[in-house]
């Protein structure tokens, strides 16, 4: 059988998110099938090591502007696939019938106000297309899975929930993590994009209360890049007076030093208003590092009784669960080691094998 899949987004140099997840997925299923031909279609070299192995072929066309609306669609025509697997963006009408969508998260069901307009009618469109040419669509998470239902009924029938993973040789705890920040303090960690949905204002808030209030000699840092609403984030950190100097934002950095900048904080904090699926939180947990994170969407179904929950609205309780941390080492080893043994329970291996459970299903058929 040749499997199809739009590779594009595992040739990005610094991948976050869904480009991380596409890398991972196409390198596990290296590992695990070593029987289907697989077509990557990408519009820029891939990593050597997602095409060593001679059952799994590049697809070069480098043309990178209107790919999944133009080119996309004529690379797959040419090189034709018996499965198409669709990771993000639409599927292009030249895929095969047995086509694959995976579902992220509808937030912009949640907050429309957090894309531009065009951004929201992109969105409704992938859905729409996904409904149409999908036979089948892959749900990161349960919570994902009942948000699609939800407001497209019709989607029932052809969901089912594949779990994302983690880079186990890259996310682990370290007995002795190095201060790569050079901060020379305890701090509070935060991974994401600086934005509303992620709700960074209320984070700064809570912490800049603890600061005030407890008079803790932690510093809050904030990887990530400016997202929607970046200017509110902005004016606050300048309005924090005296504690401005505390809040600490070192921009991207690598996934090979990422992990060892977790493992060193005191706590993992993430008060999102909405999630996916919640990578980060996972590759914390994988870190052993005590986690607060929200009581809503996909949060609890990831953290499982390794983290301690929090009303993202409230940001008294988003610092109060903080301060437990803080204040108390017998809860932080606690909650550290049922960190690591929740993140056991999720690897990128699993997300390919059940990934290729879905696909093989259709052989026969």
């Amino acid at each position: 059988m040749i499997i199809g899949i739009d590779a594009s987004k595992a040739a990005v140099k610094n991948r976050t998110g869904i480009e991380n997840l596409v890398y991972e997925l196409i390198l596990n299923l290296i590992k695990i099938d070593h029987n289907n031909i697989y077509y990557l279609y990408t519009n820029a070299p891939l990593p050597k090591e997602l095409k060593h192995q001679l059952n799994f072929i590049e697809k070069l066309d480098r043309r990178k502007r209107f790919w999944n609306s133009w080119f996309l669609p004529q690379i797959v025509r040419t090189n034709k696939c018996d499965v198409y697997l669709q990771p993000t963006d639409k599927i292009p009408a030249s895929a095969p019938k047995k086509s694959i969508a995976i579902v992220h998260d509808l937030a912009w069901k949640y907050f429309p106000a957090a894309y531009s307009v065009l951004g929201n009618i992109r969105q409704r469109q992938a859905i729409d297309n996904y409904l149409r040419r999908a036979k089948k669509l892959i749900c990161v998470s349960e919570s994902t899975k009942n948000d699609l239902t939800k407001y497209f009924p019709e989607a029932k029938s052809k969901a089912s929930v594949v779990p994302l993973g983690y880079d186990k040789n890259v996310f682990h705890p370290f007995s002795s993590p190095r201060d790569l920040l050079k901060i020379d303090s305890p701090y509070i960690l935060s991974v994401g994009r600086l934005e509303e949905r992620k709700n960074t204002a209320r984070l700064i808030n809570a912490f800049v209360s603890l600061k005030k209030e407890k008079g803790i000699e932690h510093k809050l840092v904030l990887i990530g890049s400016p997202g929607y609403n970046f200017d509110v984030i902005y004016r606050l950190i300048n309005d924090a007076g005296q504690y401005a100097k505390d809040i600490v934002l070192p921009g991207f950095i690598k996934r090979d030093k990422l992990a060892e900048v977790i493992a060193r904080a005191d706590v993992f904090a993430f008060p999102t208003l909405y999630e996916g699926f919640g990578l980060s939180v996972l590759e914390a947990l994988a870190c052993g590092v005590p986690v607060v994170t929200s009581n809503v969407s996909s949060l609890p179904e990831i953290v499982g009784n390794a983290a301690l929950l929090c009303n993202p609205e409230d940001e008294n309780d988003i610092g109060e669960k903080i301060f437990q941390f803080i204040s108390d080492e017998k809860l932080r080893d606690k909650y550290s080691r049922r960190a690591v043994d929740q993140a056991t329970k999720f690897s990128w291996e699993k997300t390919a094998r059940e990934t290729l459970n879905i696909i093989e299903k259709w052989k026969n058929e």
